[in-house]
């Protein structure tokens, strides 16, 4: 019998997934004596040229085609976009069908209802790709949790942000210069502001701690803070300091509360985080019996988020189609960014007698003990320890004034 298969989707993710199975490039489908094979791919366009190698017959501008087919038992989703795929979603569950997707944006916002769907129905909804590419954290933070509770999600989440960063660090680029690398090269969209203001790691770190915590924490009440003011004299500043600047995700449970940022982060050079280049990524889970665990790896491309995506299918196909079920039924309470605080480097832009004054006269409200350095019309200022709502607060007060900065926490 041969299990068919439905593709939505024959983008970058779409044809390495089409690539994987129906051309036999992963060695499962090359060794395996059961048939399996994606039937039917929905494109918006079936006479669109294509340097894929694919049967005309097989393409479909018709969602309801792959839907009503019954001899397709799973539908992958590898669209992008919340609609119509999350709507895909829930008639393909309706209709008995197993679902896998690297769709993180709808994942997030609707995962509480994809799970309840796909309990109702009987079937799986399966979405490793959605988070860290080609590393297998989704399958890995399930089994952890078997045993422990986990307390903290922390690490690098987005490999566009981290190319960007790391090239600034080592070639010395300014910020716009490397955005355009990245572009050139395919690591971030013509639209880059999903990866560069932070939702597309608020995304990821709302799948994972919704996951870890056990309740439904959706991305839009995650804080996030953006890199597009860092600069390269910044960079070499931070390096001056012996650290290095990184673009960082953190959510922490205590006593029934959660908390969460993602936020441009400073590290010392030892630190683990620190020494993670490029697109790849690191992320780190702490439970309370196995302690720490970091996983490292190519957090996007074409290879690595097929590879995820396929590993669910072979998940349905090893399990005999059971289905998993997860819930998110904790009663915990959003403490937002109250729990993180540390020293903060300021970088102003001040032009002004008038100017230096103010600033100095601003942050003294919030912290007195500061190292303070001037050049070029530049203020440098590391603040003593500050709870991060009041250092917002301090940047949106300098901001009101016209005044142009980039900030950043230390870690310590």
């Amino acid at each position: 019998m041969t299990l068919k298969i439905g593709l939505l989707g024959l983008g970058t993710v779409g044809s390495g997934v089409y690539e994987i199975i129906n051309q036999k490039k992963g060695c499962y489908f090359s060794n395996t004596e059961e048939d399996i094979m994606i039937s039917k791919v929905l494109v918006k366009d079936a006479l669109k040229s294509r340097t894929l190698k694919i049967p005309p017959e097989i393409l479909v501008t018709d969602f309801q085609e792959i839907l009503n087919d019954e001899e397709i038992q799973i539908i992958i989703c590898v669209m992008g976009g919340m609609e119509p795929e999350y709507t895909y979603m829930l008639q393909a569950m309706e209709k008995g069908k197993h679902v896998i997707t690297a769709n993180k944006a709808v994942v997030s916002e609707h995962m509480d209802v994809l799970f309840k769907t796909s309990k109702k129905n009987n079937v799986n909804f399966l979405f490793e790709a959605s988070v860290g590419g080609g590393i297998p954290i989704i399958t890995t933070l399930q089994q952890v949790l078997k045993i422990n509770q986990i307390t903290e999600i922390k690490g690098i989440l987005n490999g566009t942000t981290n190319y960007i960063l790391t090239k600034m660090s080592q070639e010395g680029l300014e910020f716009e210069d490397t955005l355009k690398k990245a572009q050139q090269l395919g690591f971030a969209e013509a639209d880059p502001s999903a990866d560069i203001d932070g939702f597309d790691v608020s995304r990821k770190l709302s799948i994972l701690s919704s996951l870890a915590f056990g309740y439904h924490i959706k991305e839009n009440t995650i804080y996030k803070r953006g890199i597009r003011e860092v600069t390269k004299l910044d960079m070499d500043y931070i390096d001056q300091m012996g650290y290095v600047l990184k673009y960082l995700a953190h959510a922490i449970l205590k006593d029934g509360t959660y908390y969460q940022t993602v936020e441009p982060i400073i590290l010392s050079k030892n630190h683990m985080i620190s020494n993670v280049n490029e697109e790849f990524n690191l992320i780190s889970i702490t439970g309370n019996i196995i302690g720490e665990l970091q996983f490292y790896g190519k957090g996007a491309g074409k290879n690595a988020t097929a590879n995820a995506v396929v590993g669910d299918l072979l998940y349905i196909i090893n399990n005999h189609f059971v289905p998993q079920e997860i819930l998110l039924n904790h009663p915990l309470q959003n403490g937002n960014i109250s729990t993180f605080n540390g020293r903060y480097y300021f970088r102003m832009d001040v032009k002004k007698q008038e100017e230096f004054e103010k600033i100095l006269n601003l942050i003294s409200n919030y912290s007195n003990q500061n190292k303070i350095e001037y050049s070029n019309k530049k203020l440098f200022i590391i603040t003593e320890t500050l709870r991060a709502n009041d250092a917002n607060t301090l940047a949106k007060k300098l901001q009101s004034h016209n005044i142009h900065l980039f900030y950043a926490r230390i870690d310590s």
